[in-house]
């Protein structure tokens, strides 16, 4: 009897050891599904950005100009509401300080810019005006640094730009003729990624297809990123994963796995459904969203629907 006592108290004290754990320790996060298929049957969601905090991911509109938030069950609200005065790209989700950024080319023949926003509230808080740094200044995709400085590709000029939320100021970071878009329409500079390191840029070339690395501090010294293996499609996102380089294209994620001083890489290529444009990486997965861009682009129907889905990285060869 005294061992059967003993027993039972034994168990209702971990029963209680583990319920007093798990209230400490607040519920465990929702997981993100495999994919989402978003509801929009227009909106063309070029950019993809992840919220830790708030577990949920954000994707831009080409058409109109919104801002979706897809939470982590996959119900959707809406961040900032359609108006048409911009075609929204790139985006960035900066945690710590609770800011979005995007990308923001106008419709309506003012300065492109760069728009900052409050992820808790919705609230504009900053804006950028890329005009003012270059004539014509434009803003494909941005990267930010551990410090919230975010840095910017100009698809038609060959400029990457440095903008530094605590001066609210902008600054003309590296220009260099490798940046120099060869199509004149706008397919120079396209992704953009801090390093696995952080001691540099990389950066996707639209055409011709390539990689660039940007050294910091130092962004004067600028070279070619050689590349063996698979041949690399011409690169729109970019995103780093377990210190190794995803590039999405239209139909395919490349892994670039890159050499000691990051300036060689070898490319492996796993083909996708058409229609990507970038990715992110949420709970250590990479997600990529399709967005149908080169139909938009080329006035073509679009395939629907619009989604965003996780990688299987065991595509990729070990």
């Amino acid at each position: 009897m005294k061992k059967l006592f003993r027993g039972c108290l034994l168990a209702l004290t971990a029963a209680l050891v583990a319920c007093s754990d798990s209230s400490d320790n607040g519920p465990a996060p929702a997981p993100l599904l495999a994919r989402y298929v978003l509801s929009s049957q227009d909106s063309v969601p070029e950019g993809v950005a992840f919220d830790p905090v708030g577990r949920a991911f954000y994707a831009t509109s080409l058409q109109g100009g919104s801002i979706t938030r897809i939470a982590a069950d996959g119900s959707e609200t809406l961040f900032r509401a359609a108006d048409n005065r911009a075609r929204l790209g790139g985006v960035k989700v900066d945690a710590g300080a609770r800011r979005l950024w995007v990308c923001a080319n106008q419709v309506d023949g003012m300065d492109n810019r760069v728009w900052v926003f409050d992820l808790d509230s919705g609230a504009q808080v900053l804006e950028f005006l890329l005009g003012a740094l270059s004539p014509g200044g434009d803003c494909n995709d941005l990267a930010l640094d551990e410090t919230g400085v975010a840095f910017v590709t100009d698809p038609a000029n060959p400029f990457i730009y440095r903008l530094d939320p605590a001066s609210e100021q902008g600054e003309v970071l590296a220009s260099d003729p490798l940046f120099n878009d060869i199509t004149g329409a706008g397919l120079g500079l396209n992704g953009i990624a801090l390093s696995p390191a952080g001691d540099a840029l990389l950066v996707a070339k639209f055409a011709p297809a390539g990689l660039l690395r940007v050294s910091l501090p130092d962004a004067a010294s600028i070279t070619q990123v050689t590349l063996s293996g698979d041949a690399l499609p011409p690169p729109d996102g970019l995103a780093v994963l377990d210190g190794e380089l995803y590039a999405v294209s239209d139909r395919a994620v490349s892994r670039v796995r890159l050499g000691a001083g990051g300036t060689t890489g070898e490319v492996s290529v796993a083909e996708q459904i058409s229609g990507l444009s970038t990715a992110t990486v949420a709970d250590d997965q990479l997600y990529v969203i399709k967005s149908e861009v080169f139909n938009y682009v080329l006035n073509r129907p679009l395939q629907l629907p619009f989604e965003i889905f996780r990688v299987d990285l065991a595509g990729f060869p070990p």
